[in-house]
């Protein structure tokens, strides 16, 4: 005779979590990017091994998790500081590798200012490292591209950064331009201009500093280049799947996927 499963209850299943959470923490290997102050540098971007980079959180940690002793070739960069590339050797039990990064700011004499403010750079307030660190904990799926990737890649051109990206095709298509013409067919007449798509083929939402360029399913595509200069552009993030945007990201027509462009000088 089977006896009837009990229904274990929500906050028992909730500490269960946390208690495993924590014990992963405990057993993580850390990267932590400083300064040579010792200050904890955020949203410096680290690449292992030359896969994905990741970026720091507010205490300038990165997470490598539990692994055998090994050495890893490890990349660091952030705008206003020197760039390291070397390797660190990690054990195989929890452990945090500090890297320094020497400021690039010319020292002045000294300055005493009051105050207690903690101003954030003007990317993070727009959630754009909020939402990349919620990609590297796997709550969603997205690609990040920072000011030190734009600054590293110099293009002339921002369809330039989109080549190449899982999920996303950049082609020529017919534009419909922002004031339509007719040609003698009466017929709306349109441009070639390049324009982002999902592997669908389907062309997705243009986001430019939180609003939306002319709603794709309101008649017109959207040629990215004669929207954005390259030099202006301090951050992207690519969501080629419009169901897996989320909510600080939600816009109108990205049932295609969702190109969002931030804008600004790329120093923090």
């Amino acid at each position: 005779m089977l006896l009837p499963m009990r229904r274990i209850p929500v906050s028992v299943v909730a500490l269960l979590a946390l208690t495993v959470s924590a014990i992963a923490h405990a057993q993580t290997r850390m990267i932590k990017v400083v300064s040579t102050d010792g200050k904890p540098i955020p949203y410096a971007n680290v690449s292992v091994e030359g896969g994905i980079t990741q970026v720091t959180d507010e205490n300038g940690d990165v997470p490598l998790g539990a692994g055998k002793r090994q050495t890893l070739t490890v990349r660091v960069r952030r705008i206003g500081f020197t760039p390291w590339f070397g390797k660190v050797e990690l054990p195989d039990t929890a452990a945090t590798v500090a890297i320094t990064l020497p400021s690039l700011v010319q020292k002045l004499s000294t300055v005493t200012v009051s105050g207690t403010a903690n101003v954030k750079p003007a990317l993070a307030l727009t959630g754009f490292y909020d939402r990349w660190l919620m990609r590297q904990k796997g709550v969603i799926s997205a690609v990040f591209i920072s000011p030190e990737e734009l600054e590293f890649r110099h293009p002339d051109k921002i369809t330039g950064m989109l080549y190449g990206l899982n999920g996303v095709r950049v082609a020529q298509a017919c534009v419909t331009p922002p004031i339509m013409s007719r040609s003698g067919g009466g017929r709306p007449s349109c441009v070639m201009g390049p324009v982002a798509f999902n592997t669908g083929g389907c062309p997705m939402a243009v986001i430019i500093d939180g609003m939306q360029q002319r709603p794709i399913g309101k008649g017109a595509n959207v040629a990215i280049d004669d929207l954005l200069d390259a030099y202006d552009v301090a951050a992207i993030e690519v969501y080629n799947r419009g169901g897996n945007v989320p909510i600080s990201a939600q816009f109108q027509d990205m049932g295609c996927g969702l190109l969002m462009f931030w804008t600004g000088s790329r120093r923090p």
